[in-house]
């Protein structure tokens, strides 16, 4: 008889919710199997994991009735991260999970949680990487990585905990096919292993040979339970009646959409375009052409990477390429003109929001006339979000978030519309209401989507282009109806990971100053920054210039040095009460920024861990300090794609503009940016808990960290400093 692994029961209601998210659900499920839940945004999934790995209502707020054993443990009993020694998680968004920048770094954070020596540490993150052939990915930067790269490097940082149970939510939101064979060929083996996998998914087709139940919700409540066999014989229509995705490719229907009647006729070109951000070697784009002309519908299909973002971008005039050019109606077109005609809505909807209810984010800088009242009022009932009109876009769930960021290109005036992934994470139904406005958009637009469902493109598409490492190798007209088949082969056999065109960076320079000798500067630098003596602090940002050119940041230096001396000579030359308070005060900001600066140069959290661990300060403080450098490295990129999105939507566009209006585009820039930080904090916060951050354990770090002669030669330069300010008072 089969061990039941999971008993629970569980009646659940959010902090603040109007009615339950759970209603009587329970079971059990045995030990070894595939369980896999299904239906409609909203349903309830989501809430079922978090009851199972103790976020809630530890963490999520509300009130719990039910119980839940995980291996014969009462859950009630245990911690979040004593938990997480039984039901290892993994959330949907890899990059709002991980603590560092290292990819082994990041597989190894658990385990040092859950207090194992240095060598198992060692050995473990070794083991998974090797078992997995995933060696290639050890070491390597996490947000440098495709997304199902890093999907790849979450599930293996739960595979080293060597947890018996496996809870995904919505694994392969964000991945393209090669991404999720790969995720596909990982979740057979933890089965093969005898793991017990409960996974939250709308894409259901790759789990066709790995699923033994699915457990359809609805509501809160668990509507009915499938054994494999009896889901894989559901008919397409059957399965939409049930608001589920196609269990099988080959059961897509392709229906092409028909002709259109259109009061505007334009026509974009793409002549051999090419686009590399810095070198030649970095090429991410190498002659990409193609013809679009309204009312079609154009699908960029190729593995996370290959370029097809970037062409999107290229296309909206956000980025100019290096090479070719684009045609509008006959007339070469400029990068501005190009983003004066085009939209782009990207993957990161809350990059897109800058009003405060979803009903003034739609209407923004428009005429509001009955009409649009009315037109907006009709398109929130039938993408099911009219109940959210006066919400902040915000507090929205992802997948309204998505359909929101579409009504902005149906409501914007431009005629070339770019989506990107505009499915990612939705369930069949409002797949459907997706592809509904798709469909009307597409009668005055030109519309290219960046997608890997071919759910959306079986139904939408006129035309996909095949771009495989930056150049479009296949085009495929889906009037022609021969041509479905041909599609569904390329996508399911030909794309590869190989196919990613990220410019990667160079290999590190030689680290030469140890992370703990930089955490005694900053510490010194936060000391005497809180004095008032103005011989200590220059003494002190001497120190801090000679360790910064030390490390070789040469250009660093030069900038913060030259600054500090122009005031230093100032004021020898002009006494006067201003130059004394700019001496005063601006030397302590150099001096606080050369300390940061080194700290958290590169990102390398995992270091600085281990430097904070070897100094004894406290878990708590360590966590903190490493969330806050966990923001550094992606700091700059989101701020980029902050005024990509404010230039998409037409808004601030000139640089006169910007001047003018500095404190609303101030504004637009930091309160997304705001929001983006309290989600991204959330979900670290949730993700430190079930990795064992609340255990009360003695811990070692991954990394290893080694003093040489110049480490001590920094720490008593310092020290000689310090001094010599003393003796100058």
């Amino acid at each position: 008889m089969s061990k039941k692994i999971v008993k629970y029961e569980f009646n659940f209601k959010y902090k603040d919710e109007g009615f339950p998210a759970l209603s009587d659900v329970k079971g059990d499920i045995e030990q070894g199997k595939c369980i896999v839940l299904c239906g409609s945004s909203g349903c309830g999934k989501s809430t079922f994991l978090r009851c199972i790995n103790h976020l809630i209502p530890q963490f999520y707020e509300g009130e719990l009735k039910g119980f839940c054993f995980l291996n014969g443990q009462d859950t009630k009993k245990l911690s979040i991260g004593e938990i997480g020694e039984y039901a290892a998680s993994v959330f949907q968004d890899p990059r709002s999970q991980f603590f560092t920048t290292d990819s082994s770094a990041e597989v190894a954070f658990g385990l040092e949680n859950f207090g194992f020596e240095h060598d198992e540490i060692v050995r473990r993150v070794d083991h998974v990487y090797k078992e997995s052939a995933l060696e290639k990915l050890k070491g390597r930067n996490v947000f440098e990585l495709s997304s199902g790269e890093r999907q790849m490097v979450a599930i293996l940082s739960a595979k080293a905990l060597d947890a018996q149970i496996f809870l995904l939510d919505e694994p392969t939101a964000n991945l393209d096919f090669s991404a999720i064979n790969q995720l596909s060929s990982l979740l057979k083996t933890l089965k093969e292993q005898g793991k017990t996998l409960i996974i939250n998914e709308h894409r259901l087709y790759y789990l066709k040979d790995i699923a033994d139940e699915y457990i359809l919700m609805d509501e809160g409540k668990v509507v009915q339970r499938f054994t494999a066999d009896e889901m894989n014989q559901f008919s397409e229509k059957e399965l939409a009646e049930k608001k589920l995705r196609i269990t099988d490719l080959e059961k897509i229907n392709q229906t092409a959409p028909g002709n259109i009647q259109s009061t505007r006729m334009d026509t974009l070109k793409a002549e051999n375009i090419c686009f590399s951000y810095k070198k030649k070697s970095d090429q991410i784009l190498s002659g990409v052409s193609m013809t679009a002309k309204t009312g079609d519908v154009i699908g960029l299909i190729g593995s996370n990477g290959s370029g097809k973002t970037t062409f999107g971008k290229l296309a909206a005039g956000l980025l100019k390429p290096t090479g070719g050019q684009f045609i509008f109606n006959e007339e070469v077109i400029s990068c501005k003109q190009l983003l004066e005609k085009s939209i782009f809505i990207m993957q990161e909807a809350e990059f897109q929001f800058f009003s405060n209810t979803v009903m003034n984010e739609i209407t923004y800088k428009k005429e509001v006339t009955p009409e649009l009242k009315r037109e907006i009022e009709r398109l929130l009932k039938e993408l099911g979000i009219w109940h959210c009109r006066n919400r902040h876009p915000f507090s929205l769930s992802g997948g309204q978030m998505q359909k929101l960021v579409l009504l902005l290109a149906y409501f914007s005036k431009k005629p070339i519309v770019i989506l990107d992934e505009p499915t990612a994470g939705l369930d069949k139904k409002s797949l459907q209401s997706c592809i509904k406005i798709i469909e009307e958009m597409r009668q005055e637009k030109i519309v290219f989507i960046i997608t890997h469902d071919l759910e959306l493109i079986s139904q939408i598409c006129t035309e996909c282009i095949y771009i495989s490492k930056g150049k479009n190798v296949r085009e495929f007209n889906l009037f022609q109806s021969e041509n479905w088949g041909h599609l569904v082969e390329c996508m399911q056999k030909s794309f590869s990971v190989s196919d990613n065109q990220r410019p990667l960076t160079q290999k590190k320079k030689k680290r030469l100053c140890d992370f703990r000798i930089k955490l005694i500067y900053l510490i010194a630098a936060l000391l005497i920054t809180a004095t008032s003596q103005a011989y200590i602090i220059a003494t002190t940002l001497v120190a801090a210039l000679v360790l910064t050119l030390y490390e070789r940041r040469f250009k660093t230096a030069l900038i913060s040095g030259g600054i500090a001396g122009m005031l230093y000579l100032l004021y020898f030359l002009f006494p006067q009460s201003i130059m004394g308070f700019l001496v005063h005060y601006f030397p302590r900001f150099i001096l606080l920024w050369l300390a940061l600066a080194a700290v958290a140069e590169n990102g390398e959290s995992a270091r600085v861990t281990a430097a904070l661990r070897w100094l004894h300060i406290p878990e708590d403080i360590i966590m903190i300090c490493t969330v806050v450098l966990r923001f550094f490295p992606v700091l700059s990129n989101d701020l980029k794609i902050m005024e990509q999105s404010i230039k998409t939507r037409g808004i601030f566009v000139s640089i006169k503009e910007k001047i003018k209006f500095f404190p609303q585009y101030c504004e637009m820039i930091i309160m997304p940016m705001i929001f983006r930080v309290i989600r991204i904090a959330e979900m670290l916060s949730a993700s430190a808990q079930t990795r064992g951050i609340d255990l009360k354990r003695k811990r070692q770090s991954y990394v290893t960290l080694h003093f040489n002669v110049m480490d001590v030669v920094m720490v008593i330069l310092l020290a000689i400093l310090v001094a010599l300010g003393i003796l100058l008072k």
